[in-house]
């Protein structure tokens, strides 16, 4: 009978230890503060709006939430689409509006289980999508296969500086 008991309690310990090494070990996706989406790899920005820091799930995001606020926007970092590696944003080539929008792909709402709900979008922070590459010929390849346009990084401030209805004085 102890020997029954020694063999089940180390059953639970075994149990419980091995519970606990798969939720810790596990990453909660981070979050963005403005849209409340996971913040992917590929699309993700460094940026300060009013001077305080935050990690964005995208540079349309960071540029909707200064002109919604009227504060002003620096991009610090952004994502390299094709490797999720940060870049300085002076060096990135942006496609803007393309058909890939991985904030939008992932939203609530967007499909159905039977795809027969109808989901008519009037605005979303995240659109039209803005995506980051470090080199030219990259992002021409990716415009070429998904459309969309090149802009400048100095386009983008611009934009968040632009008034925008509902802004924050």
């Amino acid at each position: 009978m102890k020997m029954k008991t020694i063999i089940v309690g180390l059953s639970i310990a075994i149990a419980v230890l091995g519970a606990a090494w798969y939720f810790l070990g596990q990453k909660s996706a981070a979050i963005c503060t403005f849209s409340g989406r996971t913040i992917h790899a590929q699309t993700r920005a460094w940026i300060t709006i009013g001077g305080k820091k935050y990690e964005t799930c995208c540079v349309r995001c960071a540029i909707t939430e200064a002109r919604q606020t009227g504060k002003p926007l620096r991009i610090l970092e952004v994502a390299d689409f094709e490797t999720g590696k940060l870049i300085h944003p002076e060096k990135a080539w942006f496609v803007e509006g393309s058909t890939v929008n991985l904030c939008m792909r992932m939203s609530p709402g967007m499909e159905s289980p039977d795809q027969q709900t109808v989901y008519l979008r009037g605005f979303d922070r995240c659109s039209p999508s803005i995506l980051a590459f470090s080199n030219e010929k990259l992002s021409r390849a990716f415009i070429a296969k998904s459309g969309g346009t090149l802009t400048t990084l100095r386009k983008l401030e611009i934009q968040a500086q632009s008034e925008s209805h509902g802004a924050r004085q």
